[in-house]
C-alpha cells in the first residue's frame, strides 16, 4: 500500500505492506523508497514493538503511545482491529457505520473517521481524519492467506 502521512504538521509518504493475522495481530512493515525495509511494527493485542531498521533499534509498549505518531493506530481499536478497518471490513459491532452494497463508505471510532473511496471490498482508497491528521491510504494490492 502508499501510504501519505501529515501528523502534527509534518507529512511523511511511504510505501508499506499490512499483514493482519486476527483481532489481536498484525505487522505493519514500511519501507524506504529504494524497497530496503525502514521499519517494521508488530502488535499483540495493545503491546507494540517497533523496529527501526536503519538503526536497528527496538522499542516496545503500550499502543496507544508508540503509535500515536503514526495517525491511523488510534481510536481505541487494538492495532490490528484498525488493520482490519483500513482493508475495508467492519472489526467490531460497537462502531458507527455507512455501507453500501459494494461495502463501507465509512467508519466512525470515537474522534477517528474513516472513509473509503469508493465503497468496496477489499478497500480500495482510505482516508482516516484525527483532528488536523489526515492519513490516505492506496491499497496496491490484497491477497488472503490461510
Amino acid at each position: 500500500m502508499k501510504v501519505r502521512a501529515t501528523t502534527g504538521g509534518e507529512t511523511r509518504s511511504f510505501r508499506a505492506q499490512l499483514i493482519v493475522e486476527n483481532r489481536q495481530h498484525m505487522e505493519l512493515i514500511a519501507y524506504t523508497p529504494v524497497g530496503t525495509t525502514a521499519a517494521t511494527i508488530r502488535a499483540e493485542g495493545e503491546q507494540v514493538t517497533v523496529t527501526d531498521s536503519r538503526t536497528g533499534s527496538t522499542t516496545a509498549g503500550n499502543a496507544s503511545d508508540l503509535l500515536r505518531q503514526y495517525g491511523f493506530f488510534i481510536g481505541g481499536l487494538t492495532p490490528a482491529e484498525m488493520g482490519i478497518l483500513l482493508l475495508g471490513y467492519p472489526p467490531r459491532r460497537d462502531l458507527t457505520y455507512e455501507a453500501t452494497a459494494t461495502g463501507l463508505s465509512r467508519a466512525t471510532v470515537a474522534d477517528v473517521v474513516v472513509t473509503f473511496d469508493p465503497p468496496s471490498l477489499p478497500a480500495q482508497h482510505v482516508v482516516v481524519l484525527h483532528g488536523a491528521d489526515r492519513v490516505d491510504i492506496d491499497h496496491l494490492e490484497v491477497a488472503a492467506m490461510k
